[in-house]
């Protein structure tokens, strides 16, 4: 039994690395489709260990400390990225650094509040294995505080967890999470996008008007003090749009300066054909 969960397992991690890499579908759609695969495999797992009799507590400390909890790790993890990117701030570089940090601060206290057990697992302890790690030998509760951090419910069928391997797919997913958010917050101080909000933009819309006008829009936005209270700069405007839009303005200055030398046309041919549309729209479902 205990091979058949490693192939399950090697077979596995590679199907999220795929579906990242297919051009199609959304984040949202792709997460969910990860989600799917990885929970169909972890009840395929549980038949195999509800119907199968260790032969000894040796293999079945095996499967719960060490395979496991392999797969329950990757759907936690998948869970919390999911969770993380449909909550990314609409704000600027630095909303999103402090949006990451306080991840972070909750993956800390995570670890101080299981630091005991942490401390055993990772020493490479084993003098009390057969209470953590053999079904039904569990004789105190467990105290979890996993429960905003996991964003997937435990399995609390006792023919498949001994409740201890649940908490070590927690550490395993919030240490792959932590170095996500890490390497994440490096890119930002570099003033760098990370590789999960550029896909997110370029999935989903594209700017087909001409590029002035995205432009003159930008320069609406910031001048309007519609963003961060009127706090953000007009190119850390333009630069999300870009990144939202999938497209690269240029020289934004030098095209302002030549929307403002327009004589004989309107400086804001964007502005004004927005307000034309949308009182036309209206005056429509007035008569409507």
């Amino acid at each position: 039994m205990i091979q058949q969960a490693e192939k399950l397992y090697d077979q596995l991690v590679e199907k999220p690395r795929e579906v990242e890499a297919a051009p199609a579908g959304t984040p949202a759609q792709r997460h969910e489709t990860n989600l799917r695969i990885l929970n169909e495999a972890i009840q395929e797992l549980k038949k195999l260990v509800v119907n199968h009799s260790f032969p000894e507590e040796q293999e079945e400390i095996k499967f719960f400390r060490h395979i496991k909890p392999r797969f329950t790790s990757l759907l936690i993890y998948h869970s919390r990225l999911a969770l993380l990117e449909l909550r990314l701030p609409l704000g600027n570089l630095r909303d999103l650094r402090r949006y990451y940090e306080n991840e972070l601060q909750l993956i800390r206290h995570f670890f101080d509040d299981h630091t005991q057990f942490y401390q055993y697992f990772y020493s490479g302890a084993t003098f009390l294995d057969s209470k953590y790690f053999v079904r039904g030998n569990c004789d105190f509760p467990l105290y979890y505080s996993v429960s905003n951090l996991s964003m997937s419910p435990m399995d609390t069928d006792t023919r498949f967890t001994t409740h201890y391997d649940y908490l070590v797919a927690c550490f395993q997913a919030n240490e792959r999470l932590r170095d996500f958010l890490v390497k994440s917050l490096m890119l930002l101080e570099g003033g760098k996008i990370p590789d999960n909000l550029q896909s997110a933009a370029k999935s989903s819309l594209s700017w087909t008007g001409c590029k002035v006008h995205l432009i003159e829009l930008a320069y609406a936005l910031c001048e309007s003090g519609q963003i961060n209270g009127g706090t953000t700069g007009v190119m850390e405007i333009v630069e999300r749009l870009e990144h939202l839009f999938q497209v690269k303005l240029g020289n934004v200055y030098r095209t302002f300066q030549e929307m403002r030398q327009r004589k004989k046309d309107s400086r804001t041919k964007l502005l004004d054909l927005m307000k034309e549309r949308l009182l036309r729209r209206m005056d429509e479902l007035d008569g409507a």
